[in-house]
């Protein structure tokens, strides 16, 4: 019996009459009813655990652990088998907070001791760091860093985009390393965009003070400053801003453009939806929109540039297509 057979009866999705015959089956097979009930003794465990956490969040953890539990094990091996099931128990026990916090997230431990947190397109999460730092991820964004970190370095590794919350501690600098440039901090908010795909890494200050430097250069950014830095020239500029929320306003669950075109809010969108995007035409791409939109359903973020009479839209599937209206 697999998983998803055992999960009808945890959930008591089961019709009275399918619950009749599976529990009379369990009578006629032994080694098939202490695995349901090994099964219910995890599932039980895990509704204690955290009640906060969704069902369909639980289904996935208990899914994971069947696959671990269940890998085909050499005959010799298989007192280590009952081992690692138990050990598998223990383990979807106890990441149920982790991955409740985590949202869906992924987080792994590797050979060298680092940890990776991933933030699923279409998704943010909030993570909390040993020393006490926050961090919010946005969509499709990856942060490494080193299971020891607050004991003596804190050094963090960053794809995407975070807004980060640093703890102070004037002992133990805070960096960042985001491709070809590296953020030094002390204690501050700001926002980072490194995704690889796009062409500039862009740094924003809110409070506090940060220390940017490349290969060739090194900038101080105060409260209020944009850096961009071009991959290309490898050159770095500041601009003074009067409004910092357009840059960091995703962290609260808003879309904020203000006269971008298509063409630049296009990765923004796939990432932020998990869709694709395309263009049937060049003129469409130019098109300039100013807005801020709450995070709803891709549904209702394309009707809102469906509002302009130069544009309309085509939806296949997981495929976004924008073209010049007639």
């Amino acid at each position: 019996m697999n998983s998803g057979e055992f999960l009808k009866y945890l959930t008591n999705k089961a019709s009275d009459k399918e619950k009749e015959a599976f529990y009379a089956s369990l009578q006629e097979n032994k080694p098939l009813e202490k695995e349901f009930l090994d099964a219910r003794k995890v599932w039980d465990l895990a509704q204690l655990n955290n009640v906060r956490l969704s069902t369909k969040r639980k289904k996935q953890l208990f899914e994971e652990f069947w696959q671990r539990s269940h890998q085909e094990i050499p005959r010799e091996k298989r007192l280590v088998t009952v081992f690692l099931r138990y050990a598998a128990i223990v383990v979807l026990i106890l990441a149920i907070p982790v991955f409740y916090y985590l949202g869906r997230n992924k987080t792994t431990v590797s050979h060298d001791m680092l940890t990776t947190i991933t933030c699923a397109p279409g998704d943010k999460s909030s993570v909390v760091l040993p020393d006490g730092s926050e961090v919010c991820l946005n969509s499709g964004s990856t942060i490494v860093f080193p299971n020891d970190f607050g004991n003596g370095q804190r050094q963090i590794r960053l794809e995407g985009e975070a807004f980060f919350s640093v703890r102070k501690n004037p002992k133990v600098p805070f960096v960042v390393e985001a491709s070809e440039i590296e953020v030094e901090v002390l204690g501050t908010d700001f926002n980072l965009k490194a995704y690889p795909e796009e062409s500039e890494i862009l740094a924003t200050l809110v409070e506090g003070r940060l220390k940017v430097t490349s290969e060739s250069e090194s900038k101080m950014i105060m409260p209020n400053e944009k850096l961009v830095y071009n991959r290309s020239s490898r050159k770095m500029v500041q601009y003074r801003l009067s409004d910092t929320s357009p840059e960091t306003e995703w962290k609260e669950g808003r879309f904020v453009f203000r006269n971008e075109s298509l063409a630049d809010l296009e990765l923004e969108m796939e990432r932020w939806f998990d869709v694709d995007i395309e263009f049937a035409d060049e003129e469409v791409k130019t098109r300039r929109f100013t807005g801020i939109l709450e995070r709803e359903s891709i549904l209702e973020t394309i009707s809102y540039f469906g509002i302009s009479k130069y544009v309309d839209y085509k939806i296949d599937g997981n495929l976004i297509t924008f073209y010049s209206a007639n």
